[in-house]
């Protein structure tokens, strides 16, 4: 809450404050967390890569593979570029 101004000749325009918190209920929030609560105790072995492992691990490769051949392209470009720039000089 805020003190009680002077009167002045100038008036300062504030803009209005709102404190609004919206009200609702999220089930399937409710439902994670309450799951969340109910495993974070539990130690799970980790005897074998867990999916989010091997998905992150799969797009790591992919994407290595993906720069490696563009690099190749722009190398192919660069090459016949210089070609052609060689034959139009000499000729």
């Amino acid at each position: 809450m805020e003190a009680p101004r002077l009167p002045s000749v100038f008036k300062a325009h504030r803009a209005k404050q709102f404190d609004m918190k919206p009200r609702y209920y999220d089930e399937r929030k409710e439902r994670i967390e309450e799951l969340k609560k109910k495993y974070a105790d539990k130690e799970v072995p980790r005897t074998t890569i867990s999916f989010r492992e091997k998905v992150e691990g799969k797009w790591r490769h992919e994407r290595s593979r993906s720069v490696g051949k563009s690099n190749f392209r722009v190398l192919i470009i660069i090459a016949i570029l210089t070609y052609i720039t060689y034959l139009i000089i000499t000729y």
